[in-house]
């Protein structure tokens, strides 16, 4: 926000962390924090943090509203000059990588507040995969039958199995990290699957990617994550891989 006059920051999550640091970026900016989860409990947490250390958050507004909510009245006319928001959620960890975009969703419903020059943090996510093995894979994925005189059968089609499921039964897609499948082991390069521009509104993505090898071995599967890329030169990225 730096070398902007007045800029307008919209913080789109519940990150309090973020509020705080945009507002302390620049002297003159005015920061909308959405915290749409934790409303007044957030702002009463960063009056307790300005407290502190001893900084005033006249220029942090809370407005424990949806992105979907915001209107040009919240923001009093102006266009949104920054949008921030994390990358990574915790709480989305049990999802699938290309799942867990949320902020491309909100960004696109808030396109019409932002600004022609707006910077979007995070710049972009990328999809990215590695060939593995994983020869202790299907003992956390094998199907259950009786287990200590107990039927855990029902477990199957829930938590997800592999082999031996009745017809036409087949057990979900549910991710899961690779720490769980004992020996690992990395057979090809990291490759890019997708990529996602944030600065344009969202829309379809395909991809397809011939995969070389670079070790002899099984392949048991391909393993999936995301990196998030906060800047336009590309020199910060957040990565949630291996």
């Amino acid at each position: 926000m730096q070398g902007r006059s007045s800029p307008l920051c919209v913080v789109v999550d519940d990150s309090l962390p973020l509020s705080i640091i945009a507002a302390s970026l620049s002297s003159s900016s005015r920061v909308i924090s959405l915290l749409p989860g934790i409303g007044q409990n957030g702002l009463n947490y960063l009056h307790k943090v300005a407290e502190k250390n001893g900084f005033s958050l006249d220029r942090v507004q809370v407005l424990g509203k949806k992105a979907n909510q915001l209107t040009m009245d919240d923001v009093e006319g102006n266009k949104v000059d920054v949008l921030l928001a994390e990358p990574f959620y915790l709480a989305n960890e049990g999802m699938l990588p290309w799942q867990n975009l949320r902020f491309w969703n909100e960004r696109t419903v808030l396109a019409p507040l932002l600004s022609e020059t707006a910077v979007i943090v995070p710049f972009k996510g990328i999809l990215r995969g590695c060939a593995m093995y994983l020869p202790d894979l299907w003992k956390s994925r094998c199907s259950l039958k009786d287990v200590e005189g107990f039927d855990h059968s029902v477990v199957n089609g829930i938590m997800g199995a592999c082999g031996d499921l009745r017809d036409p039964h087949e057990g979900p897609l549910l991710p899961y990290a690779i720490w769980q499948c004992g020996h690992t082991e990395e057979i090809s390069e990291d490759f890019t699957l997708l990529e996602f521009n944030f600065t344009k509104e969202i829309q379809t993505s395909t991809g397809r990617v011939t995969v070389p090898f670079s070790k002899f071995g099984v392949c048991h599967g391909f393993v999936l994550w995301m990196d998030w890329v906060l800047d336009s030169k590309e020199s910060i990225v957040i990565s949630t891989g291996p």
